[in-house]
């Protein structure tokens, strides 16, 4: 499945962003994403668009959700305020785990909502 039509400009900008501000070249992270760096490189300049899975493995290598590369704008999520007491408070405890446990929490929900997310975004295209 290929997100082309899906996610425009903001894809590109916001991995070549993300990329730039964690001081990892285009070689280095085509690599560790498992890419030839040609389409990073296309990717970047919005004359490529990837599989979900190298989507996937582009955020990981960059620590950072996938909503955050296909999000518009700066990539800054507003805050959010949870109405939910009881979840509330079990995000607020997430912090006390320890870091291995956090990533997996985290990778969790990213997973959850990059399903949501794509899901929404492939019902709005066929209609």
């Amino acid at each position: 499945m290929n997100l082309e039509g899906i996610i425009d400009m903001n894809l590109a900008q916001n991995i070549k962003r993300f990329r730039k501000e964690r001081k990892i070249s285009q070689h280095e992270l085509a690599e560790q994403a498992g890419i030839n760096p040609n389409h990073l490189s296309r990717l970047e300049t919005g004359k490529f668009y990837p599989t979900i899975p190298v989507l996937k493995k582009i955020a990981e290598v960059l620590d950072v959700p996938i909503e955050y590369l296909i999000k518009e704008g700066d990539g800054e999520l507003p805050e959010i305020k949870i109405k939910n007491k009881s979840l509330m408070e079990k995000v607020r405890l997430i912090d006390s785990l320890d870091e291995d446990d956090q990533m997996v929490i985290t990778k969790m929900i990213d997973t959850m909502l990059t399903k949501a997310k794509m899901k929404a975004l492939l019902n709005e295209n066929q209609i």
